[in-house]
């Protein structure tokens, strides 16, 4: 599997979850809501662009999703395309854009732009995309950003600018944030650079808090002619958990149960945890949710499975023996077997017991 296919498989996973949340996590709860968070992006893209564009543009969304920037934006520019690795999310951009004919989205690679000619787009824009890619995808996509611009043509980008920081290349959602002059250099690696100095951002001085969302415009300063035939070599390891991911399911079952949903969020976390076994915090609140809503046998059972899978886990073993006493009188002829797990594997001797 390579990055390409770890992207793909990743994102149609949570388009297949829920995309709206997967999308815009703090304004998916209903149409309207995600609707209205949409045209706040939209504007401050617009904000971003003033003087600068045209109703004739042609213009590029790279990450669209299902489309909740292309439909405000649908009313400004003739004619507009959205890319996005995931082909669930694709399909549903069909049925959210379909009063739009000017409006057409594609699954790509999420890695190159080969499916356009040279010099097809006015404007390219990604919001909230990039700072999720490996660092050797921006570099590309860069360089086909410039290969699809026409000559006076801008960039929209919204990258978190602040201190360095990375993820595994597997990891597909987490956070990547540029230093401003790594970004600098990267862009006039590709024959780009910012619109003007007073567009140039400053570092930010809060670790925890790169740049805000705000869109950079860049502009086109030279041509280059950028290879397409990049071969990305297999991943180490394909199945890497993200934090990042695991923390945003056990947020969304949290938010289940807020909205008077608590079996989705059971169901999610059950989906977590078989997915990815070693997500220990994970193991504890679908635990914790299902005594909630007072279906006991299957918590017992969810923590039987926790402390088989992970005999070592200290907090898992003590929680499951305090629920079992605390149950005993219900369910007399029907509680696992109390007897402690001992270990004897070798792997397990060593494995990760730290909750993600």
């Amino acid at each position: 599997m390579n990055v390409s296919e770890k992207m793909k498989r990743d994102w149609n996973q949570r388009a297949q979850h829920h995309a709206r949340f997967w999308i815009a996590t703090e304004n998916y709860q209903t149409e309207e809501v995600f609707t209205q968070s949409g045209q706040g992006t939209a504007q401050a893209l617009l904000e971003a662009l003033k003087g600068l564009f045209q109703p004739s543009w042609k213009v590029l969304d790279i990450g669209c999703g299902i489309g909740r920037v292309l439909k405000p934006l649908a009313k400004h520019f003739d004619a507009l395309v959205g890319i996005d690795v995931s082909s669930t999310m694709i399909a549903q951009s069909k049925e959210w854009l379909s009063e739009y004919p000017h409006v057409t989205t594609f699954e790509t690679s999420g890695m190159d732009l080969r499916k356009f000619q040279d010099q097809s787009f006015n404007l390219v824009y990604s919001y909230v995309a990039f700072q999720h890619m490996p660092r050797p995808v921006l570099e590309q996509y860069l360089a086909e950003i410039n290969r699809v611009l026409t000559p006076q043509g801008y960039l929209a980008l919204q990258l978190p600018i602040g201190p360095y920081s990375d993820v595994p290349i597997e990891d597909t959602i987490g956070i990547r944030s540029y230093p401003i002059q790594e970004i600098k250099q990267k862009l006039r690696n590709n024959g780009l650079d910012f619109f003007k100095a007073t567009d140039v951002p400053q570092l930010s001085t809060d670790s925890n808090q790169p740049t805000d969302h705000r869109f950079h415009i860049i502009k086109k300063i030279h041509t280059i002619k950028p290879a397409l035939t990049v071969e990305w070599a297999q991943l180490e390891n394909p199945q890497h958990p993200s934090p990042l991911d695991m923390h945003l399911y056990e947020t969304y079952a949290d938010n289940c149960v807020k909205l008077g949903k608590p079996q989705e969020g059971i169901q999610t976390l059950q989906s977590l945890v078989h997915r990815n076994p070693a997500h220990l915090s994970g193991w504890l609140r679908l635990a914790a949710l299902l005594l909630e809503t007072g279906q006991v046998q299957q918590a017992l059972s969810a923590m039987k499975e926790l402390t088989t899978l992970h005999p070592r886990y200290q907090e898992g073993q003590a929680t499951f023996q305090k629920l079992l006493k605390k149950c005993a009188h219900l369910y007399p002829h029907t509680i696992p077997s109390t007897k402690t797990h001992k270990c004897t594997d070798s792997a397990h001797k060593q494995e990760e017991l730290n909750p993600v």
